[in-house]
């Protein structure tokens, strides 16, 4: 009779044992990958803050924390210059485009809408990005000036 009290017991003392163990394995598994899988240090994700100047540091050319010492140029010709990097043009509250000059001529790398907007593609000359709000469309003309892309922004309330 007393090994029959027992045995539930001893199956619930077990069970309580794997529960507790199993938790304890969730908890590293989630601790290891915020530290990075390899053990290293943490990362925390950027700021939109830092996101920015660390776009408008590249797109001034100014060096990152970690500079690559430059190869020195080929002579004579073959190769064309390397494009100028990409800069940010804002649309006003509709979003970026990340644009770049070909001479004097603007060319869209990307276009990333803001939430509430979407990318409209018909009726746009080269060189535009429409952006579709519900409430307005903020048309963006791109130029060129001295080989850096500007945008000039018109915002037009929705019918």
């Amino acid at each position: 009779m007393e090994r029959a009290r027992t045995r539930p017991l001893v199956q619930f003392g077990l069970w309580a044992v794997a529960a507790v163990g199993a938790l304890l394995l969730g908890l590293t598994a989630v601790g290891s990958i915020g530290t990075g899988l390899a053990g290293g240090p943490q990362t925390a994700p950027l700021s939109a803050a830092e996101i920015e100047t660390r776009l408008a540091r590249h797109a001034a050319g100014t060096p990152a924390a970690v500079t690559a010492t430059p190869a020195p140029a080929p002579s004579g010709t073959g190769t064309p210059p390397a494009p100028a990097p990409p800069v940010v043009v804002r649309a006003a509250a509709a979003g970026t485009v990340l644009a770049r000059c070909e001479g004097t001529t603007p060319r869209i790398v990307s276009v990333n809408p803001a939430q509430g907007f979407e990318r409209e593609d018909d009726d746009v000359r080269p060189g535009q990005v429409l952006f579709d709000g519900d409430d307005a469309d903020v048309l963006v003309t791109l130029s060129c000036a001295d080989g850096t892309p500007s945008g000039q922004v018109v915002t037009r309330p929705e019918d």
